[in-house]
């Protein structure tokens, strides 16, 4: 399963989410500010499987549903806070199904 982080998601968690076992990316600059239905659509047809992002709007912004790809909504984009999470962001990466949105709780 390819994973992507969102824009605002810092990029060390790719290391660390590797390290897990997942392949993940960072958050491509091509992108950089797109608004997030384009970003659905590029996603999708990216083949990734899963978008990591602390947008905690965008589930409900967007008919997630319709999509390819699952969407885990982390609480927050600090790293010293999301490090403490890691078994957890990865364990919603591994549950996560396509069209559906898990939000990690501490």
């Amino acid at each position: 399963m390819t994973v992507i982080l969102d824009e605002g998601v810092p990029r060390d968690l790719v290391s660390l989410l590797r390290s897990k076992g997942n392949d993940v990316v960072a958050f491509p600059k091509a992108w950089k500010g797109t608004k997030n239905g384009e970003l659905m659509k590029l996603i999708g047809n990216g083949g990734f499987a899963c978008f990591v992002t602390s947008d905690k709007n965008l589930p409900y912004q967007q008919n997630l549903g319709a999509l390819p790809f699952s969407v885990v909504v982390l609480p927050v984009n600090k790293l010293e806070y999301l490090l403490q999470l890691i078994d957890t962001i990865n364990a919603a990466i591994s549950s996560a199904t396509p069209g559906a949105a898990y939000w990690v709780d501490p």
